[in-house]
């Protein structure tokens, strides 16, 4: 679910697809993740930052993160109250295929912003390095040497 442009990534141009359907007004199912029937941002668009991809809104990198980056990134797109049409990596947070102030209200009502990963967000363990299990050996062979 979610991921509507076909490429096994959940990314932003599924939100790209998403904010056309929420304007769009058809509702197609497809977009219903919540089975509510409409394709809205208040169940759907939340649904799918939330549930299914554990970040949050604001997050136009898609990197589990809500921080300055993200700012650096829809700025640089130059878009913000052009009028001119926007994607979710160019400030479109809130689903109007725009970027206003109205993306960065729902921005700040969802929390996010220097909040560390959304909650129940898998997390990256990181793998021990090379150099440490190199160490660890090393360390077992001197024990080892060392015994009559």
């Amino acid at each position: 679910p979610g991921d509507y442009n076909g490429n096994n990534e959940l990314d932003a141009g599924d939100l790209d697809l998403q904010a056309q359907a929420i304007v769009g007004g058809q509702n197609p199912a497809e977009f219903d993740l919540n089975g509510d029937g409409v394709v809205d941002f208040a169940g759907d668009r939340l649904m799918w930052l939330h549930d299914l991809k554990t970040t949050w809104v604001g997050d136009a990198d898609l990197d589990g993160l809500f921080d300055s980056q993200d700012f650096v990134t829809v700025f640089v797109a130059g878009k913000y109250e052009t009028g001119e049409a926007a994607n979710w990596d160019e400030g479109d947070w809130n689903a109007d295929l725009l970027f206003d102030s109205g993306d960065f209200v729902v921005a700040c009502i969802d929390g996010g912003y220097e909040a560390g990963t959304f909650p129940g967000a898998v997390q990256a363990v990181p793998e021990p390095s090379a150099l440490a299990l190199l160490a660890i050996a090393l360390l077992g062979l001197a024990a080892k040497r060392k015994r009559p």
